[in-house]
């Protein structure tokens, strides 16, 4: 009994098969069609294959921390936060703390590498490099700056809400950060 079923629906496929191979014969504006769609498909699939994507291996990061200047970077943004916040009306003495959220990184071009064989193809990359004076140093596509936490600002002029809101939207607008990530409070009399 089922294999009945199975017979009429391998009719029906073959029937539906041939219809449509009729159809794209007679029809010749559907055979573009759809013979566009395919090309469209095939092209879409071999672009996102990942043949273009720059290979990673173990042996060479495409993206490179840098710890260090993280430190100077976030006291150099507090300083200039400072400078600016204390000129303006109401604000007075200012002191500003920041936390940054993770270190600098820098995006390195890479040298790709690939060969194939009967066995199969394996790519090879390397970060691609400049000489310098004999010195070979990667070459950097991008910079990207730690992104900023949270903020801190103690004034000696916070405790009026006006001149509080206006360092929050200063602080929030300067460093393109929620205001919700930004806290303002008062500075005790008599400290820096």
């Amino acid at each position: 009994m089922m294999q009945e079923g199975h017979l009429k629906t391998e009719g029906n496929s073959k029937s539906i098969l041939t219809a449509a191979a009729e159809l794209l014969g007679r029809n010749k504006r559907l055979r573009i069609a759809v013979c566009a769609a395919l090309a469209l498909f095939a092209a879409l699939l071999f672009l996102t294959s990942g043949v273009f994507r720059p290979q990673k291996t173990g042996s060479a990061p495409a993206v490179q921390e840098s710890p260090a200047p993280n430190a100077d970077a976030a006291g150099s943004i507090e300083r200039r936060l400072e400078t600016v916040l204390s000129r303006m009306a109401g604000v007075g003495k200012v002191t500003v703390m920041l936390t940054l959220d993770q270190t600098e990184e820098q995006v390195l071009a890479v040298d790709g590498r690939s060969s194939s064989s009967e066995t199969g193809s394996s790519t090879e990359s390397r970060p691609a490099t400049v000489s310098e004076g004999g010195k070979e140093s990667p070459i950097v596509l991008t910079e990207r700056l730690p992104r900023v936490r949270g903020v801190i600002v103690v004034a000696e002029g916070a405790a009026n809400i006006s001149v509080r809101v206006n360092i929050s939207a200063a602080v929030s607008t300067v460093l393109g950060i929620d205001e919700k990530c930004v806290e303002v409070f008062v500075m005790e009399s008599g400290r820096p």
